[in-house]
């Protein structure tokens, strides 16, 4: 069978989630920081009268990237439903929709990434090279990873 993905960049790394997932895709305006929050929340943005946390996905995930290889103009975040909230995630770039086949996404991949594998759910390795399938669950870690760090 295959699912439908909306493919980004991350730092030089391809990720993906599938596109029911995501709600919508908006350009980073209006973020507005908040203290005490974990360092993977930028802060959160306002979406039609909803307050969403929005998530830095490189600090997240561990990746570094040059500030010279991000071209802001590309810069995107990626609004997500994830049981009954939303959440922003801030990636460096769409790719694509990616339509991947069931046979071609490996969960055991994950595994090989040791700690950074947290966050993947499988890896998908279509013509164009591998593809990280992440799992929203970990990455949004939702009731206690971004709620604001104790005083």
């Amino acid at each position: 069978m295959t699912r439908s993905y909306v493919a980004f960049s991350v730092a030089a790394t391809r990720c993906c989630i599938p596109v029911e997932q995501v709600v919508q895709i908006l350009r980073p305006e209006h973020l507005l920081e908040v203290p005490k929050t974990p360092a993977f929340v930028e802060g959160v943005i306002n979406l039609h009268g909803d307050i969403l946390p929005v998530i830095d996905l490189r600090a997240r995930l561990g990746l570094r990237a040059p500030s010279s290889e991000i071209d802001a103009r590309r810069k995107r975040i990626v609004v997500v439903r994830f049981g009954q909230r939303s959440y922003g995630l801030d990636v460096d770039e769409i790719r694509e929709i990616a339509e991947l086949d069931d046979s071609a996404i490996q969960p055991q991949g994950a595994e090989l990434l040791g700690d950074r594998g947290q966050f993947v759910s499988a890896v998908a390795n279509p013509e164009e090279g591998a593809i990280l399938v992440l799992d929203l669950a970990r990455v949004l870690d939702a009731g206690r990873a971004l709620a604001p760090e104790p005083t």
